[in-house]
């Protein structure tokens, strides 16, 4: 007896003990004021004369423009924006050029700031103007490549823009239709795009037809080469996978393939695969593209001899990039980044074999204690491999969790390995975050992005559903604690998901999400693609009733779990009555809904104190609706 006593006390003290050294491993809980603090000290761009750096910092709470002399720490503040800049060019060694809209409304327009006399001057004035800055003007140093609905706010032109007068001059008429412009190093417009590839063989010439891109194809030029006879393009004509080509503008046809996957697009991530190309050279450097992580190819074998010495420095588990680089390719702005580090930059010069580290752009938040993002795969109900991320609360066991399924936005966009705010959050108290490429991403190749055309609500959401599924197979999820959490087509999708499988989920969170699709098709800027949206998305007349069967306003009756829906008041891609739609028709059917309008904000928060607020209520509607149950 008293052997059974000792051996109940041993086996009783050592699971106390693991449990204790488990409970000790998990991170304390970060709060929202912490995790949604604006980034500092990021996006450093090197001048032209390679003197000063220019780079974000953060005032009161919203990003601002800050230079600094290369080799010294003092800097100067150049901004005191209070809504915050997204981003910005060097114009020469003395401007910077910055586009800015009205809380949110997408009408930018493009400013110069002086960095000697903080003067700011808006160079494209006017109502309802929408510009971007397409590039470099190769005719003047002093001028840029933007394109503007200046003479018809259905049509985007290309003009430049000399930034010191504020001339502006047409460089092409746009007839109608076109959206897509390239010059070539001469300056001049020689490609324009809409469905269809044209070209023109000088600035006399009239433009005609070379290659028809289908809605499932795509053509993206970039760069011509020092002839300018050729371009370099992102393709997927003739193949599954996108891949970088040389293509023969005279002949109308690809020439080589100059970087291709055998599984993936090398352009599936817009927001950060590229090909970069020298001007001063007039030669590719390397291109960026993203499998289950990212990776870089080379071109250029100076660069890459360059990028395998910092490997060795920094460390190989570190995502290394270029941030930005002087012309001579000799000085150069590298940042670090992983699934649990934001962000570090670093100044090197290469001649002398330097390396400084300029800012931490989240410093508060330790990388020790963030959650590893680890990439998974599964099938679908009908055989289609869907891969995504999960990512556990550090320090826990992967049996019965809560979770959190975080669709992404797009719909033809991709979750990649990245750092992201709102999934470390969620995991540092204590829900796996599920994020997966559902079909109709991009990333995956053409067939499988054309799988998901016109799958609204129906086998795009199938994915989603069978990765919850699969969750609860695997013992990660808890089956009676899973919310769905999403922005924009994510934000449908959380509504798709509490409406069509209103036993699965919890409880549903959408932030500015598509309730209802004939509005949003109604609502469409004039400048945006219809052809490529009926038959990516739906057409409004041929597909009304799937429309009607795919919109969840129309079916909210069968919700059964609590809804937090969140809008911003001047967001002009998902409109506030989608919003106020959805929440409405709950309230009338006595669903527990909580609607919450963001004033001042667009199609995101741009505002620190908001966004904090936000998460706080997220944080706060989760722990409510995800809490274990008490056992009877």
């Amino acid at each position: 007896m008293l052997r059974s006593a000792f051996l109940f006390l041993f086996v009783f003290l050592a699971v106390s003990s693991l449990t204790a050294e488990r409970k000790n491993s998990q991170p304390e809980r970060i709060g929202a004021e912490t995790f949604f603090k604006t980034s500092r000290q990021s996006n450093y761009k090197i001048s032209p004369d390679a003197k000063y750096l220019a780079y974000f910092d953060t005032v009161n709470g919203h990003s601002n423009i800050f230079v600094k002399k290369i080799g010294q720490q003092d800097f100067i503040q150049l901004t005191n924006d209070p809504v915050g800049i997204n981003s910005f060019i060097w114009g020469n060694s003395d401007f910077i050029l910055y586009k800015q809209d009205n809380n949110g409304d997408e009408n930018y327009r493009i400013y110069r700031l002086n960095i000697y006399t903080k003067e700011i001057k808006c160079l494209t004035e006017g109502e309802k103007i929408r510009c971007d800055i397409l590039g470099p003007y190769a005719q003047s140093k002093d001028a840029v490549i933007i394109t503007a609905n200046m003479r018809n706010p259905r049509l985007l032109e290309p003009y430049s823009l000399n930034f010191l007068t504020g001339e502006m001059k047409l460089l092409c008429e746009n007839p109608g239709g076109l959206r897509g412009w390239v010059a070539d190093n001469a300056g001049i417009i020689r490609i324009a795009q809409a469905g269809k590839l044209l070209y023109r063989k000088d600035e006399k010439s009239e433009f005609r037809e070379i290659l028809t891109i289908g809605s499932d194809e795509m053509f993206d030029p970039r760069f011509f080469n020092k002839d300018n006879n050729h371009v370099f393009a992102y393709s997927n004509i003739g193949r599954d996978r996108i891949a970088i080509v040389e293509f023969d503008l005279d002949k109308g046809k690809e020439v080589r393939t100059l970087f291709e996957h055998p599984e993936y697009d090398v352009f599936g991530d817009d927001e950060r695969d590229q090909f970069t190309y020298s001007s001063r050279k007039q030669e590719l450097l390397y291109a960026r593209y993203t499998t289950e992580k990212r990776h870089l190819f080379f071109f250029d074998k100076q660069l890459e001899k360059i990028y395998n010495k910092l490997k060795k420095k920094l460390g190989r588990s570190y995502e290394i990039d270029f941030a930005s680089y002087s012309d001579d390719l000799s000085r150069f702005v590298i940042r670090l980044s992983s699934d649990r580090l934001q962000g570090k930059n670093y100044y090197y010069d290469n001649k002398s074999g330097s390396l400084e580290l300029l800012g931490s752009e989240s410093p508060w938040l330790i990388e020790d204690k963030m959650a590893e993002m680890m990439p998974v795969s599964y099938k679908s109900r009908d055989g289609l491999t869907i891969h995504g991320y999960l990512t556990l609360p550090k320090g826990a066991d992967p049996k019965g969790l809560p979770v959190i399924v975080h669709p992404h936005a797009g719909p033809q966009w991709r979750n990649s390995w990245i750092f992201d705010k709102t999934t470390q959050f969620f995991a540092n108290h204590g829900y796996a975050v599920f994020e997966m490429n559902f079909r109709g991403s991009t990333g995956y190749g053409r067939k499988f992005m054309k799988a998901g055309f016109k799958q609204w609500g129906l086998k795009m959401q199938d994915d989603i559903t069978d990765g919850v599924k699969w969750l609860i197979q695997k013992g990660i999820a808890d089956p009676k604690r899973i919310a769905i959490f999403g922005w924009s087509f994510g934000g449908y999708a959380a509504l798709a998901g509490i409406t069509f499988t209103p036993d699965l989920y919890a409880c549903g969170v959408d932030f500015w999400g598509i309730s209802n699709y004939f509005s949003l098709y109604r609502s469409f800027p004039p400048y945006w693609p219809k052809d490529k949206i009926n038959e990516r998305w739906g057409d409004i007349v041929k597909d009304s009733l799937q429309m009607y069967n795919t919109s969840p306003v129309f079916h909210a009756r069968n919700i059964k779990v609590p809804v937090l829906i969140l809008q911003g008041e001047n967001d002009v891609r998902v409109k506030i009555g989608q919003s106020e739609e959805m929440a409405e028709t709950l309230k009338k059917l006595n669903k527990e809904v909580e609607y919450v309008l963001m004033e001042g904000e667009g199609h995101g928060i741009k505002d620190e104190q908001k966004t904090i607020l936000q998460m706080n209520r997220v944080d706060n509607f989760l722990k409510k609706n995800l809490r274990p149950k008490k056992q009877l």
